[in-house]
């Protein structure tokens, strides 16, 4: 993983050659240490480990939590490469908001992601917010579909205004697209209803 990190410069060379010889220690065979504890030996004091640090996590756990959290950020970015791919069919100069703040979102959250990734993998434990990040509005599925829907509908409502100024167009096109124009307009109004209560 961490040499794929490398590849994607969000990690060093050095991490990496860090990693290896960690993975050639826990490999290596130990001898058993057998302790001695006499009566007047002071006890170990307990490390106190910073609350920002959070809980520490088993193997298990880690395996587990770097696969979830990789899971994640492939699927924002699949999702984002979606939105991204919309782009070309604004036109120039006209804003599209609706599609640029989910891409941004997407953006910020996958940069989340990879701090938690690393954080995890830099600590063995997790920071305080990874196990139960609560769903606000900015990172809402339902917002970022309802966005994507209301820019296809405004590029279809932009197309069929198009073809209705056309002279040349059949009447019998131009009653379809009339009605079709009129139900684009209305799911937009719907859309921006429901984003509005969101």
């Amino acid at each position: 993983m961490l040499e794929r990190m490398v590849k994607a410069r969000r990690a060093s060379e050095q991490e990496l050659a860090q990693a290896r010889e960690r993975l050639a220690g826990l490999t290596a065979p130990v001898a058993p240490v057998v302790a001695r504890y006499r009566a007047d030996d002071e006890p170990t004091p307990e490390i106190d480990v910073p609350e920002s640090t959070g809980r520490a996590v088993g193997q298990d756990e880690y395996l587990e939590l770097q696969a979830e959290l990789s899971k994640d950020g492939d699927r924002l970015n699949r999702q984002m490469a979606e939105l991204s791919n919309q782009l070309h069919k604004v036109p120039p100069g006209h804003s599209c908001a609706e599609l640029t703040r989910p891409i941004l979102n997407l953006k910020d959250q996958i940069e989340t992601i990879w701090d938690k990734k690393r954080y995890l993998e830099r600590n063995r434990a997790l920071p305080a917010d990874v196990s139960e990040e609560p769903e606000t509005e900015e990172n809402s599925p339902k917002k970022f579909a309802l966005a994507y829907e209301k820019r296809r509908l405004v590029d279809l409502r932009s197309k069929l205004k198009k073809k209705l100024q056309n002279p040349a167009a059949k009447p019998g096109k131009v009653q379809v697209w009339r009605e079709e124009l009129a139900r684009t307009n209305l799911e937009v109004a719907e859309i921006d209803i429901k984003l509005g209560t969101l």
